[in-house]
């Protein structure tokens, strides 16, 4: 789920964060809801290119379903994770310079990669370029619909003031004139899911303490105080130890290399 483009998060940090990534999104039982909506817009006698695929917790879970996956991603400590599930289907790869030959790829998918700070143009530019006339580019991202529980209010003005676009950069109204630069047709969303996940205040802020959740932005000055202002703000909410069931939306948007 990175890129090595300057505005990426540095690939150290995901390396960082991989141990803990797949609890923080969800866990195994999110990522199989994120399969479940990918399957029916797959073709299972061909390959699946996941973009981004981190630890490979999706694409084991498309695998488990009759799908071959490969998948590329720049951070060491993901890739490792995804090895131990994906074999040798892995290799590293930036999203913005695909090590990958032109028009050679059907289907290809990206589960919260786009709002992590690599050059959403480049990334488009590169699946435009592998993907085959009529292929499709399935993505999933971060800023479908937020909790609205205590939690969500607090790491969702965070968001707002670490950069006034937040989640929209992955939205399609962000993702979808850049596709059509490039010829890529957005079809529109595919499925949307409710989801639920516990979390509680004290676990959200020893995430944003490890920048679980600050997207791509750089931690330091302002940013830094204003994670930290978070994090106290999550600490003294009721009870900081007690899990919320935290409820969200998770929605796919289908993009088509145009013919």
């Amino acid at each position: 789920m990175t890129s090595s483009s300057p505005a990426a998060r540095p690939v150290a940090e995901f390396d960082e964060i991989a141990p803990g990534y797949d609890e923080s999104r969800g866990g195994t039982a999110r990522a199989a809801g994120f399969a479940e909506q990918l399957v029916p817009l797959l073709d299972p006698a061909r390959p699946v290119l996941d973009i981004g695929v981190g630890t490979g917790i999706v694409a084991a879970e498309l695998t488990a379903r009759g799908h071959t996956v490969y998948g590329v991603d720049l951070s060491p400590g993901m890739l490792a994770r995804a090895r131990a599930r994906l074999g040798t289907r892995v290799a590293v790869g930036d999203a913005c310079r695909l090590p990958v030959r032109s028009g050679s790829v059907d289907q290809a998918v990206s589960t919260w990669l786009l709002h992590a700070g690599p050059d959403n143009r480049a990334v488009l530019a590169e699946v435009a370029r592998v993907l085959r006339p009529g292929g499709r580019y399935l993505v999933i991202p971060a800023g479908g619909t937020r909790p609205a529980d205590d939690i969500g209010v607090l790491v969702g003005e965070l968001e707002d003031r670490l950069d006034p676009e937040g989640g929209r950069r992955d939205g399609p109204e962000w993702l979808a004139p850049i596709g059509a630069a490039h010829g890529l047709v957005y079809e529109g969303t595919a499925s949307e899911r409710p989801t639920s996940f516990p979390v509680s205040p004290r676990a959200m802020a020893e995430s944003l303490t490890r920048g679980l959740f600050t997207g791509a932005w750089a931690v330091g000055g302002e940013a830094t105080r204003l994670v930290d202002e978070t994090r106290s703000r999550l600490l003294a909410l009721p009870d900081p130890d007690v899990p919320r069931v935290r409820e969200a939306a998770d929605v796919v948007l289908v993009f088509s290399r145009r013919a």
